[in-house]
């Protein structure tokens, strides 16, 4: 009882603070992704993130300057599109690191579940807090890019 008391409190600890958390398009999109192809939430992040932080760079910089800093990069004392790609690859080594070296396609996507799964994505109430407000064609992209 005592443990699982524990994993009870865990739990709503971590939900508190996923309320509380910006968790925008890359949660958005792995949603309705998870929904589609029964894949494991953080397998559909992490097959989504290095493509929404390309999108989203432009809006949050100085963010993404210091999610680089923790990954014991430097992006501060480069080129804004050195410090960019800097970000992305270590981004795409740590997936590779941890097994996820598929792509959406690999694991199941085609070209023709994007519309929709742009849409639900759009409809995600974690979308409101995202860094750069997408269209559904960024959406798409985004999705595409990923295959």
């Amino acid at each position: 009882i005592e443990l699982r008391s524990q994993m009870t409190l865990a739990s709503l600890q971590a939900g508190l603070a996923f309320s509380n958390a910006s968790l925008g398009a890359v949660h958005a999109m792995a949603h309705s992704l998870g929904g589609l192809l029964d894949l494991p939430h953080g397998e559909c992040n992490a097959l989504l993130l290095n493509h929404v932080v390309d999108f989203n760079y432009p809006e949050a910089i100085e963010r993404y300057g210091k999610i680089g800093e923790a990954m014991g990069l430097a992006p501060h004392s480069m080129t804004g599109q050195n410090a960019k790609k800097a970000i992305l690859n270590k981004i795409h080594d740590l997936k590779v690191e941890v097994g996820i070296t598929k792509t959406l396609g690999q694991r199941g996507a085609t070209l023709a579940d994007i519309p929709i799964l742009a849409q639900k994505a759009l409809k995600d109430p974690c979308m409101v807090t995202n860094p750069r407000l997408p269209s559904q064609r960024d959406i798409e992209v985004i999705y595409e890019e990923a295959l």
